[in-house]
């Protein structure tokens, strides 16, 4: 593995974190970047460490139950994921309203108990069967 070298050791942190997602990447994982919008994430980070998908925190979608969908940034910050060329996902997708709103706002994937409860391996080999 090749690491640029900085003064700042947080940075040199962060270069770090860069070139180990690069070689994940490289050989074939998928990466996401898990609760977005909320705790340590940054736009400026979000862009430099060239993941494939955003998933979105819950907090962003509990909003979409409010009387006032208009005013969810939650659009925005599926628009955001895919001005970067990410995916965009919904975490924690309960109700058919917030299902709509994704839709809507061409939400590439979502995970909840809208569509399933949290399974184990085999359950989900199975559930993936099914809904082939």
């Amino acid at each position: 593995m090749s690491v640029l070298k900085s003064p700042n050791p947080y940075f040199s942190l962060i270069l770090i974190a860069y070139n180990i997602i690069r070689e994940l990447r490289d050989i074939g994982l998928y990466i996401a970047i898990d609760d977005f919008g909320t705790g340590y994430s940054s736009l400026a980070r979000e862009k430099g460490l060239n993941v494939d998908c955003m998933k979105i925190d819950k907090y962003f979608i509990d909003g979409l139950l409010s009387a006032d969908r208009d005013k969810a940034i939650t659009g925005d910050i599926i628009s955001i994921a895919h001005k970067l060329g990410h995916c965009a996902v919904a975490e924690g997708v309960e109700h058919e309203i917030q299902l709509r709103y994704l839709r809507e706002h061409n939400c590439d994937r979502i995970q909840g108990n809208l569509i399933s409860r949290p399974l184990d391996e085999d359950e989900a080999i199975e559930f993936l069967r099914w809904m082939q």
